[in-house]
């Protein structure tokens, strides 16, 4: 392989710069992400990285308001949070989804107390 030349290096740090992937940046230029990604640790190291993975469902301000609900008393239970924020969403969500938010907000599930009456 030849060496890149000062021009292709400016070139792949100023995307670099620019907030482009080293894979975008490889189909753009023709260079392979490898050697992209070694520019980048080599030149850049502090520059941050994508942290991957699959964008959440639910925003902070439904997240926010799905412990509203709870905490209000207007929602008892997963089930009829999902039935509330049904409403205000573009797509469907789980139940599980409901409570794994709830659960990374720090509310904990608790079986009700029944009064009696004495």
């Amino acid at each position: 392989m030849k060496p890149l030349t000062p021009s292709q290096l400016s070139h792949i740090l100023y995307l670099l710069d620019s907030g482009a992937s080293a894979h975008e940046i490889s189909t753009s230029t023709s260079i392979h992400h490898s050697t992209i990604s070694r520019i980048r640790s080599k030149h850049r190291p502090n520059l941050a990285t994508s942290s991957g993975g699959r964008p959440r469902l639910l925003t902070s301000s439904d997240t926010r308001y799905a412990v509203r609900l709870i905490t209000s008393q207007k929602a008892d239970n997963a089930s009829q949070v999902k039935r509330l924020l049904a409403n205000s969403l573009p797509h469907s969500i789980s139940t599980k989804t409901i409570r794994r938010t709830l659960s990374r907000a720090g509310m904990k599930a608790v079986v009700k107390l029944v009064k009696t009456g004495q």
